[in-house]
Formats: C-alpha cells, sequence, structure tokens
C-alpha cells in the first residue's frame, strides 16, 4: 500500500503542481467528512435498535453526539462547495478545481459537476449560515417566517456523492485509478462502541436477573 505521501507524489506528477496539490487537500478533507458520516450512520443510521441501545446506555450523551455529528458534516459539505475566494483570504474548495485544469473537456465534466455538488449541498450551506456558523438573528426570533431547507440523511448522502463524483473526475482521468469512498474502511469506529454497549448491557441484565 502506497504512504500519504507516495499517493500525493504521484498526484503532483499526474496534474501537475497546482492541480494535485488542490485534489490532494480536498480528497484529505472530504475523507475526514466522510468519516464524521460514516460515524453518524453507525450509530444513528442502523438500525432501530441500535438506537435503542444507545437511548438506554446514555441517552443525554448521545443526544449531543448525534447534533454535533450532523452539523460537523454539514459543515464540512459546506466548506468543501465555499466560494474559491472572499474578501479576506482564498479557500479550499471544489469550485476552485475547473479554472486549474487545461484539457477543456475534462474541465467541462468538473464545471457540470461542480454545478451538481453545489445544488445538492445547498441546503447545507444555509444551515451553516443561518445556524451552525453564525446565528442568525432573524431567524431565530421569528423561524415561522424564516424557515430553514429540511435536511435528511438522503440529502447529505446525495451531497456528499456529488463531490466524490467531482473528484473523482480528475482521479480517473489523471490517474486512471477509482478512489472507492463508499468501500473506504474506518476500524475502531462508532461501530465498537456500539458492540461494547450492547455487551455491556446485557451484562447489566444477567446481574439483575440474578
Amino acid at each position: 500500500m502506497l504512504s500519504v505521501e507516495e499517493v500525493r507524489s504521484q498526484c503532483l506528477d499526474a496534474m501537475g503542481q497546482k492541480l494535485g496539490a488542490m485534489y490532494c487537500d480536498l480528497n484529505d478533507h472530504l475523507l475526514d467528512v466522510l468519516l464524521m458520516w460514516k460515524q453518524y450512520e453507525q450509530l444513528f443510521g442502523v438500525d432501530q435498535e441500535t438506537v435503542q441501545v444507545l437511548n438506554t446506555s446514555a441517552p443525554t450523551f448521545f443526544g449531543v453526539i448525534q447534533a454535533q455529528l450532523w452539523d460537523a458534516v454539514m459543515l464540512g459539505m459546506s466548506r468543501l462547495t465555499d466560494s474559491p475566494i472572499n474578501s479576506q483570504q482564498k479557500n479550499l474548495s471544489i469550485r476552485a478545481i475547473p479554472p486549474l485544469i487545461e484539457d477543456l473537456e475534462v474541465r467541462a465534466q468538473m464545471d457540470e459537476a461542480v454545478a451538481a455538488a453545489l445544488a445538492d449541498t445547498k441546503f447545507a450551506r444555509d444551515h451553516r449560515n443561518k445556524r451552525i456558523a453564525h446565528i442568525d438573528l432573524l431567524h431565530i426570533q421569528n423561524r415561522a417566517a424564516n424557515p430553514l431547507p429540511s435536511g435528511s440523511r438522503d440529502k447529505i448522502k446525495a451531497g456528499l456523492d456529488s463531490i466524490c463524483v467531482a473528484l473523482e473526475i480528475l482521479n480517473g482521468h489523471y490517474r486512471e485509478s477509482t478512489m472507492l469512498y463508499d468501500d473506504l474502511i474506518y476500524d475502531g469506529g462508532a461501530g465498537s462502541v456500539v458492540s461494547l454497549l450492547r455487551g455491556g448491557l446485557k451484562h447489566r441484565e444477567c446481574e439483575v436477573e440474578n
């Protein structure tokens, strides 16, 4: 297996310094967001029995974890699709990719993929701007008249998938490779916590019965 440094070197060689560095940095941040989303899914997106284990074990704690992971994923999606330049700084964003691509056909594909990702993640940026990164006073004081777009696991999955598709265009064209984001394995994650909690609850039930 190639090291992180070796993969980055390959990307820089295949894509050029600016585009290769942009791809690697975006991919690293996307993997961080996918890691958080995987933890959320393992805790709250498996089945009702798993949720019941969490509620029986520590309902307040896992309620906080659920809310924080949800917002962290939407914040991560927002950052990855932000404007590449604001009044104060340059930002790492998939929107900065197309101008770095010399091949016009590939650039057109990327433009289309970025547009799709922006549409699929707009709800997350709305939440970021009004509720997560800032507390919009108008929204807080009159939520009924200024509602935020609804969020769902399907929407978050679609937004993440769209960002993956954009980066895969570069990976496929320049490196003739596929990242297989859906097949990434995160050992020692939230699933392990659920297993330990399930075992602990069974042990406690046995003690009560005896």
